[in-house]
């Protein structure tokens, strides 16, 4: 009974002295500078990604794992990264916080999220290429999404002119928003949710097993040769549609 108590006694202990440890959280800042415009995140690591005057960033988290953040610049490009080796017992508590003045491009390659908000733009192109989660508001003239591994990308794309959506993995993306133009092609096993974006016009391309949803104003021009079916809101008064899968459209 006593040495039943006494592992007890030393579970508890350290238990207590790991959670001490992983509480143990510090920060520092990277050098950076403004020539930086597109962003390749990897890793395991969180970035939050805003807008501001002059190009900083500060990396966070646990102190034991801070070294092992690696942030490398090679011209406009960025890349925020981890060297993480071995087996770790559970997910190191690692931020990124980064303001650069313009953006370009932004690739999620890990299985950390990124958080990008506040933006303007002529162009920007963003890339899910990990297992993580993308979440970007933005102003962008056009704006050049993709979606390639397994994670989820929410999407505001504010007032835009054309908005491309690429879907090859198995993920969710949902967009919201107006645009003018919609131009969206589905070839994996993930979703589009984006009838909160609202389109004059939708071109919609599917040849995967994801199903999609969008909102037209005008036209409407859908082509199915997969497994999913497609859900077109809006009642736009063109409407061309072909499905030679399994799948199906449906108007509402």
């Amino acid at each position: 009974m006593q040495k039943f108590v006494n592992a007890t006694m030393l579970a508890v202990a350290l238990c207590a002295a790991g959670t001490v440890q992983a509480q143990d959280n510090a920060s520092e800042a990277r050098a950076v500078d403004g020539r930086a415009v597109k962003v390749v995140l990897d890793g395991v690591i969180d970035l939050q990604l805003r807008q501001g005057a002059s190009a900083a960033l500060t990396i966070s988290g646990d102190r034991r794992y801070l070294p092992k953040v690696v942030v490398t610049q090679s011209g406009d490009t960025l890349r925020i990264g981890t060297d993480l080796k071995g087996i770790q017992m559970s997910r190191p508590n690692l931020r990124a916080e980064l303001t650069l003045p313009n953006l370009a491009e932004v690739v999620s390659a890990g299985v950390g999220s990124a958080d990008v908000q506040g933006f303007k733009g002529e162009q920007l192109r963003v890339a899910l290429d990990g297992a993580g989660a993308v979440r970007l508001a933005g102003q962008y003239r056009n704006l050049d999404a993709h979606l390639n591994g397994a994670g989820s990308m929410t999407i505001n794309a504010g007032h835009a002119e054309r908005v491309d959506l690429n879907l090859r993995g198995a993920g969710q993306m949902v967009v919201s928003g107006q645009s003018r133009d919609l131009h969206a092609r589905l070839g994996g096993a993930g979703s589009l949710d984006a009838q909160q974006l609202q389109a004059d016009s939708v071109n919609l391309d599917m040849t995967g097993l994801g199903g999609a949803t969008v909102y037209a104003k005008s036209a409407a021009n859908l082509r199915l040769s997969g497994l999913g079916s497609a859900t077109v809101y809006g009642k736009p008064a063109t409407r061309n549609a072909s499905a030679r899968g399994l799948g199906h459209v449906k108007w509402q």
